[in-house]
């Protein structure tokens, strides 16, 4: 193994796109160690004069690659999971309730939109970089990210009417006055 091979910088961004790709936190721990067991038994073949972020995220997008079935199975339990879940949590402070919607509206976008998004947007990848990984042009990182985008918005804008529908005017009328 080669002496600059650290991956502890890393843990925290592998762990979020784990995350981004499984939808569950115990999956993303199972996945992110997985795909570092399989990322130490191919430490020979690492090039260190590249970037080692960029090699184990494709490492652990691989991983999650090769378990697209039981990953399927895991989003309709978490599907069947969350529809039991959204009465018994009900947010008690707006910023609770605009993560909950972010939450949702994330959720609620295919995987290839999920994963730009967290490429690009939380861990600050390039559009090359983000291509390199997902093994797509640059062009369609761009395309997926500015649909990705636009699916957000729309997912927000629908969470915040379903929230807004819940609400109701409690010492005064709907209109406003008293």
């Amino acid at each position: 193994m080669k002496a600059n091979f650290d991956v502890t910088p890393h843990l925290e961004d592998l762990w979020r796109y784990g995350r981004v790709l499984t939808h569950n936190d115990a999956d993303a721990d199972d996945l992110v160690q997985e795909a570092l067991s399989r990322a130490l038994s191919l430490a020979g073949g690492y090039d260190a004069s590249r970037p080692l972020l960029p090699w184990l995220i494709t490492i652990v997008r691989n991983t999650f690659l090769t378990g697209i079935t039981r990953a399927n199975a895991e989003k309709r339990r978490l599907a069947a999971y969350a529809v039991l879940s959204d009465p018994l949590l009900l947010p008690s402070q707006e910023h609770s309730v605009e993560l909950s919607n972010v939450r949702k509206a994330l959720a609620a976008l295919p995987t290839e939109h999920a994963e730009v998004l967290h490429l690009v947007g939380v861990l600050g990848f390039t559009y090359s970089d983000a291509a390199e990984v997902l093994g797509v042009p640059t062009g369609t990182v761009m395309s997926r990210l500015s649909r990705a985008r636009d699916a957000l918005r729309v997912n927000m804008d629908h969470s915040s009417d379903r929230a807004l529908s819940h609400l109701r005017v409690v010492g005064g009328r709907r209109d406003g006055t008293r």
